[in-house]
């Protein structure tokens, strides 16, 4: 199978490569401050995604429930008012 975007392709697997093999040493220095503010980053994504599935729980409960029952959606509107 031909690629129809072997320009794309091309320029992320340069991208990645240069980020993955910097040419000098600095490039890869990670200072302290790096490190606590990924760890930030990972929990500040965490709580957001908690929130928000606790935020939309009643819809995702309705729809695992109707995926797993083998109801139509239709059918558990009616029984959940």
């Amino acid at each position: 199978m031909k690629r129809k975007n072997l320009f794309v392709d091309a320029l992320l697997l340069t991208i990645f490569l240069t980020i993955l093999f910097p040419l000098n040493a600095q490039a890869a220095y990670l200072d302290p401050g790096s490190g606590s503010y990924i760890i930030q980053i990972i929990v500040a994504s965490l709580a957001g995604a908690a929130v928000m599935i606790r935020m939309f729980w009643a819809n995702i409960k309705l729809y695992l429930t109707v995926f797993f029952s083998g109801k139509n959606s239709s059918d558990a509107d009616d029984e959940n008012p």
